[in-house]
């Protein structure tokens, strides 16, 4: 891995390149993006140019070895206990921080998801990132600064990265899958390239979304109901489901469908029926889009 292989956002790159080459290292960064940007490459890249002991990734470099190994002592990525990163997984941060590097000349910690810390654990980490040790280099990783105290941010050098664009997507996904990604697929991805493999993943649950309502217009409402299977099968991806719908009804001149969807987001939320919540949204949008049909005829 190096960040030429990396997608996007060439500006960090470059400045997280000279960072490391001239050793101007910040004892804390806070790398903030949507998910699936690739702040977490990003920042296992930037540790391994700090941890490497050549200068440049090679096999004999015995620090670019371990961490390609999942095998390195200077370097540990936190990650969220069910749902938490907990106050105990930061004094573990604090024990092990104030130990010496065994391989390399800095120690590296990855926080993924730290807005997910507790209040308690941000606490906590805020000690470390007051008195750092000289050697130490923490990264966090965050999707929603909101949700981290003032007094954390205020100690990391904050680091923004961009969504990806339309075409570095597409691009993306021609030459990982060897195929065209459609054009609702791409916004739906909203510049997120986890997004976009997660989309091509399922990607026949969009296509059946797609086919169901290039019926709209062509069938009964009847029938409508009865092809919509993966709208009530689908039960655990309704939310990515409803907002593809979105897009499709935008990009297809039925804007006016939109509020349905959007009302059915509302009565999920609220625990409605799942089933009968479906069979309205159904109903309303057909008979949006089929005004010659009046309500009272059904």
């Amino acid at each position: 891995m190096s960040f030429n292989n990396i997608l996007g956002n060439n500006k960090i790159k470059d400045f997280l390149n000279k960072s490391a080459e001239s050793g101007k290292i910040s004892h804390s960064y806070l790398f903030v993006g949507i998910d699936g940007i690739g702040k977490e490459l990003f920042a296992i890249e930037f540790a391994r140019k700090l941890l490497c002991l050549n200068g440049e990734e090679n096999e004999d470099c015995p620090s670019c070895v371990k961490l390609k190994t999942n095998n390195h002592p200077d370097f540990e990525i936190i990650e969220n206990d069910s749902g938490s990163i907990k106050i105990d997984q930061i004094r573990n941060v604090q024990e092990t921080i104030a130990q010496k590097p065994i391989v390399s000349s800095k120690k590296i910690y990855i926080i993924k998801d730290s807005d997910t810390m507790t209040i308690e654990a941000q606490n906590c980490l805020l000690k470390t990132l007051e008195e750092p040790p000289e050697y130490a280099v923490i990264i966090l990783l965050t999707s929603n600064e909101s949700k981290l105290l003032t007094t954390v941010k205020s100690r990391c050098m904050k680091i923004n990265f961009e969504i990806l664009s339309y075409d570095e997507i597409k691009t993306f996904i021609y030459k990982e899958f060897n195929e065209n990604i459609d054009d609702n697929f791409i916004n739906l991805c909203e510049g997120s390239i986890g997004k976009a493999i997660e989309l091509q993943k399922n990607k026949e649950i969009y296509i059946n979304v797609n086919n169901l309502l290039d019926k709209i217009e062509k069938e009964d409402l009847v029938n409508f109901i009865n092809d919509a299977d993966v709208l009530y099968k689908q039960k655990e991806m309704i939310k990515e489901i409803l907002e593809y719908m979105n897009i499709y009804l935008y990009n297809s001149n039925k804007e006016n469908c939109i509020k349905y969807v959007e009302d059915t987001k509302k009565r999920l939320l609220s625990n409605s029926n799942y089933d009968m919540t479906i069979d309205y949204l159904l109903i309303r949008m057909w008979e949006e889009v089929n005004e010659k049909y009046s309500r009272s005829s059904i």
